[in-house]
Parts: C-alpha cells; sequence; structure tokens
C-alpha cells in the first residue's frame, strides 16, 4: 500500500499484455483478499472497470478463474457487491457455474452467495437459472465445491419462488439430503441444514426429506451437536420415526 502497488498493478492489468493482465489481477486478489479497506480503496481506483473490461474481452480459461476469484473477493464486501450488481456481474457469474473448471465454479458460487445480499437480487438470480445450475454442483466430486454450492443455496432460498424452482429439480433436495451425512466430512453441516429447514414448510417436501433418510442423518448430527439439527429433526415430526425403521 504504501508503494502505491495497488494503483501500479491495476494500470498493468488495464494496459499489459494478456499474462501481464492475468498475473496482475491475480497478484491484486492475493494483496485485497481479506481486507476490506483495499477492497474499497481498488474499488475506487476503477478496479471494477477494469474487472469488467477484461472479462468482456473473451478471456481464455486460465484468464477466467483469476477474474472470477477477483469479483468473488470483491464481493465479499457489501459496499462493493451493490455496485457489482449494478454494474451487470450477476450474468457474467452465473454464466461460469457450469465452467469446465473447478476453481472458477467455486468461486462463482461463492460469487452468488455475496452478491444475492437482498431478496431482489435472490429473485434476479433465480429468473437467471442459477438454481439448476448450484443444485447439480451439490453433486460435484470436490467437497469444496459441494459445499461453496450449498452456501450460495442457502442464500438463495431467502426468496420463496427460488425454493420452487429448488424443489422442482429431480435431485436437488436428495442432494442436498444427503450432505448431511456426518461421513462427508468436511462440509459445514449448516449449510445443507439451512436449504432443507427453508424449503421444510410443505408437506410433501418433508415426505421427501423423510425418504431420502434426512432424519437417520439428523438423528446423528443431534448426538454431534451440530446447530439446527434438532430443529429440523423435530420438524419432520413422526416421519423421522419411519425414518428410522427404514433403516432396519
Amino acid at each position: 500500500m504504501e508503494d502505491n502497488a495497488v494503483v501500479t498493478l491495476l494500470a498493468l492489468s488495464n494496459s499489459g499484455t494478456a499474462l501481464a493482465q492475468e498475473n496482475s489481477i491475480g497478484c491484486l486478489c492475493n494483496l485485497i483478499s481479506g481486507d476490506d479497506d483495499l477492497k474499497l480503496f481498488l474499488a475506487r481506483e476503477g478496479g471494477i472497470e477494469c474487472v469488467k473490461n477484461f472479462w468482456d474481452s473473451a478471456p481464455t480459461p486460465r484468464n477466467v478463474e483469476v477474474i472470477v476469484q477477483m469479483v468473488s473477493i470483491l464481493a465479499s464486501s457489501p459496499l462493493i457487491s451493490e455496485v457489482l450488481v449494478q454494474n451487470g456481474f450477476l450474468n457474467h457469474v452465473v454464466g461460469v457455474l457450469n465452467y469446465g473448471v473447478l476453481g472458477v465454479r467455486i468461486a462463482a458460487a461463492n460469487a452468488v452467495c455475496d452478491l444475492a445480499y437482498s431478496i431482489h437480487t435472490q429473485k434476479e438470480l433465480g429468473k437467471m437459472g442459477c438454481i439448476s445450475l448450484l443444485a447439480r454442483m451439490l453433486d460435484g466430486k470436490a467437497i469444496e465445491e459441494k459445499e461453496a454450492a450449498a452456501k450460495a443455496l442457502s442464500k438463495l432460498m431467502g426468496y420463496t419462488g427460488n425454493r420452487r424452482i429448488f424443489m422442482k429439480e429431480e435431485k436437488g433436495l436428495t442432494s442436498a439430503v444427503q450432505l448431511l451425512d456426518p461421513l462427508v466430512l468436511n462440509l459445514d453441516k449448516k449449510y445443507p441444514i439451512s436449504i432443507l429447514t427453508l424449503i421444510g414448510h410443505s408437506k410433501k417436501s418433508r415426505k421427501q426429506m423423510v425418504a431420502a433418510d434426512a432424519c437417520v442423518y439428523l438423528q446423528k448430527l443431534v448426538e454431534m451437536d451440530v446447530n439446527g439439527a434438532k430443529k429440523l429433526y423435530d420438524s419432520l415430526g413422526r416421519g423421522k420415526l419411519w425414518g428410522v425403521f427404514a433403516r432396519h
């Protein structure tokens, strides 16, 4: 900061070669990550416009990963998140949720979570087909991808219309239930619990949860004192007994 590195790197990311732009944006990601003051400084110095221009210039797969990572980092600042939405980044981010590079999908899902700061943006993201793409990511091979998708979906379920879209996904609910399994390690259970709690207001969805063995997993999570597990477990009512019996 003292040596004006942010401004220098920003200038390079605007006018250097494609590789120099990619490297400078990657370096900026490392510099501003975890520092909201630096994120705001970068935004004020034209960082958002720089990112948008680079993304619009048809970047290569390697370029895409670093640019989505930058958007994800910037979106984690509430003040910048609103500006990103105003600058049309919702379409950009949703457009790479099914990208062939794991890091891009994870960064995009994290960005979606932070960009969905209001019911209005949650509704817009739902209209863009975001729910279906994230639901498929719940079945991803990498735990990081599963968790990023679950985290984003738990935020998007704040809008009632998105819950209806999610329930229409063939494997959406089942995939979310499977994430409750204690054997699925290193995944924060609060995200699938949040998804299932929000969609659990209908009798149909509760029946589907029980059929997918949610009660079996939740009983174990209750014993492990996982936050929110008991409330969801109890909300399934008498069905929880059938869930247990079905395993024997």
